[in-house]
């Protein structure tokens, strides 16, 4: 083989890798459940403090909507609390394969962002980050919640969808008890 037709080789072959993450091309975004809550920060903001945790998912090439698989065998959820919420901490909880089903499904029926301008309430930056479990395998589908200000679904490379009232609803199932959304 040529020099040339191996460098052509080797750069297809490197761009078809990178061009392919798991879950490109609008299928699930693939990730690792915790199998604690992380960590908080607390960061000292006049008057008070603002309670910090890193979630939430940051631009990039959409490619489709958020999805998830129809047939997950449980959900494991990290939930982030507001900025000012005490106390300040995440917390995991896990729900059985009819919840992250049910879960699922409301996620694939939401309907996409809407586009143009619009008002939204105050944002904390509540959320909930969910891994949809299928069995035999340690990566789970990846799910990011934002539950104030505009709510919505989230996942990277993908493009957002609406939070409908009845996904906010099934969440209560796997809600952690003093954690409540508003």
């Amino acid at each position: 083989m040529r020099r040339w037709q191996w460098a052509v080789a080797v750069a297809s072959a490197m761009g078809v890798t990178a061009c392919s993450p798991s879950g490109a091309g609008g299928g699930p975004v693939r990730a690792t459940p915790p199998s604690v809550a992380p960590s908080p920060s607390v960061r000292t903001v006049a008057p008070g403090h603002a309670c910090l945790i890193p979630h939430g998912t940051e631009g990039g090439r959409d490619h489709g909507l958020v999805s998830v698989g129809s047939h997950p065998s449980g959900v494991v959820a990290v939930w982030f609390p507001g900025m000012n919420q005490r106390p300040c901490r995440a917390a995991l909880t896990r729900g059985n394969a009819e919840v992250a089903r049910r879960l699922a499904k409301d996620i694939r029926a939401a309907p996409k962002w809407p586009s143009g301008a619009f008002n939204c309430p105050s944002d904390d930056r509540r959320g909930a980050r969910l891994y949809f479990q299928r069995s035999g395998s340690a990566l789970a589908d990846l799910v990011d919640l934002r539950l104030s200000g505009c709510r919505g679904v989230d996942a990277p490379g993908r493009s957002p969808r609406w939070m409908t009232e009845r996904l906010f609803r099934d969440l209560s199932s796997i809600e952690p008890a003093p954690w409540r959304p508003r």
